[in-house]
C-alpha cells in the first residue's frame, strides 16, 4: 500500500510547514481542516500535506480544534467546513440540524484499562477495584460502563470511580499511586507508558475496551470512534475536495502505519506532544480509513448502545441515511 503514497517522509515535513496562512479552497476561501487533539490526526495532518488534497484545494492548512466548546462554535458559524470529530458528536449535531455529515471512519477502538501487574486479565477481575478515570459522561465513561455491565457488574456499586478532569491529570495521578487501574485513551494510555518506563514504574497495558466491545457485538473489535466530517454547505458547492480528502486520508492512514515516526514527528507540534508519544500510539488506535456509508452498521450498532446509556448522546435517535457520505 505505501507505493501509493503521493509523499515522503521528508517531502510531507518540509510540504506541511511550507504552506502559507491560509489558502484557497474555492473562490479564493481559504480552507483549513480541522483535526482532533489526539492521535488520530497524524492522519489528517498527512492528508493536508499530500500532493493529492493540495492539488485539490491548494494552500489548505491544518489545525487542531482544542476544546468541544471550540467545535461547536466553529460548525455553528460555518468556519469549520471540514473537520474531525467523534462519530457521536457529528451524529449529535446533524440531528440537530447543523448540517454536518459524516465523511468517514478513521479509527475503531482507542480506550484501553492500564494496571500495575497482570492480575487484572478481564472485565470482572475489576470488582472491588479503585479505578482512575475521566470524561465523566461521555463516550469513553459510557463505553466502560457498557463493559462493566456486560460483566454483571454495576459501576456505581461493584467498584470505585475515580474520576478526574482529563486523561492528561490522570497519567501522574496514577503513576504516584492513585487508583488500582486506570481507564485511558490514546494518546495518554502510551503517555503513561513512556513515563513509566522512565521512571522505572510498573505498567500494562491490560486490558483493551474494544476487543472487549467486539466479542460482545460480534463485530470484532471495531467501535467506530473518530473520522472525517464536512459541512452540508461545503459538501454541496466542493464535492471534489471532500472526495479528495477521503482518498487522501486512506493513504495518509497507509503512511502513518508503515513510517509511524515520520507521522508523530509531522503531528506532535500540533498536538503538543513529543513526536515519540504519537508514534508509539498509532498502532493503538485501529487506523483502517472507510467511508461512512461502508461504516454504517458499525457505526449504528455504536450509537444504540451509547443511546441505551444516554440517549441524549446523539440528540435521541439515529441519523438518517444523509448523515452518512460514500
Amino acid at each position: 500500500m505505501t507505493r501509493a503514497l503521493s509523499f515522503d517522509r521528508r517531502a510531507v515535513l518540509a510540504g506541511l510547514a511550507a504552506l502559507p496562512l491560509a489558502g484557497p479552497a474555492r473562490g479564493g476561501e481559504p480552507l483549513t481542516l480541522w483535526g482532533i487533539p489526539g492521535t488520530p490526526s497524524a492522519v489528517f495532518a498527512g492528508a493536508v500535506a499530500s500532493e493529492r488534497f493540495q492539488s485539490a484545494a491548494p494552500g489548505a492548512r491544518f489545525e487542531i480544534w482544542k476544546s468541544t466548546d471550540q467545535l461547536r462554535a466553529g460548525i455553528a458559524s460555518g468556519a469549520f467546513r471540514l473537520f474531525a470529530s467523534s462519530t457521536y458528536a457529528a451524529a449529535n449535531f446533524f440531528n440537530r440540524g447543523a448540517g454536518t455529515r459524516m465523511v468517514n471512519v478513521v479509527t475503531w477502538g482507542v480506550l484501553y484499562v492500564m494496571a500495575r501487574d497482570d492480575r487484572i486479565r478481564s472485565i470482572a477481575d475489576l470488582a472491588g477495584r479503585r479505578v482512575l478515570l475521566s470524561n465523566k459522561n461521555e463516550a469513553p465513561d459510557l463505553l466502560f460502563r457498557m463493559v462493566l455491565g456486560w460483566a454483571g457488574l454495576d459501576p456505581d456499586r461493584d467498584l470505585r470511580l475515580d474520576y478526574v478532569g482529563s486523561p492528561g491529570e490522570a497519567v501522574p495521578l496514577f503513576l504516584s499511586g492513585r487508583g488500582d487501574v486506570a481507564l485511558l485513551h490514546e494518546p495518554a494510555a502510551t503517555a503513561a507508558q513512556i513515563r513509566a518506563e522512565r521512571e522505572g514504574l510498573p505498567l500494562i497495558r491490560a486490558l483493551d475496551i474494544a476487543e472487549i466491545y467486539g466479542q460482545h457485538t460480534g463485530r470484532g473489535p471495531r467501535i467506530p470512534q473518530v473520522g472525517l466530517a464536512v459541512s452540508a454547505e461545503f459538501l454541496d458547492r466542493a464535492p471534489e475536495i471532500v472526495a479528495a480528502a477521503h482518498a487522501a486520508c486512506i493513504e495518509a492512514a497507509d503512511w502513518a502505519q508503515a513510517d509511524p515516526a515520520a507521522a508523530g514527528a509531522l503531528a506532535a507540534p500540533h498536538l503538543g506532544l513529543a513526536p515519540e508519544i504519537v508514534a508509539r500510539s498509532l498502532p493503538f488506535v485501529r487506523l483502517d480509513v472507510v467511508t461512512a456509508r461502508q461504516a454504517q452498521q458499525d457505526i449504528e450498532t455504536y450509537f444504540q448502545h451509547l443511546m441505551a446509556l444516554a440517549p441524549g448522546i446523539v440528540a435521541h435517535r439515529l441519523p438518517d441515511a444523509d448523515f452518512y457520505w460514500g
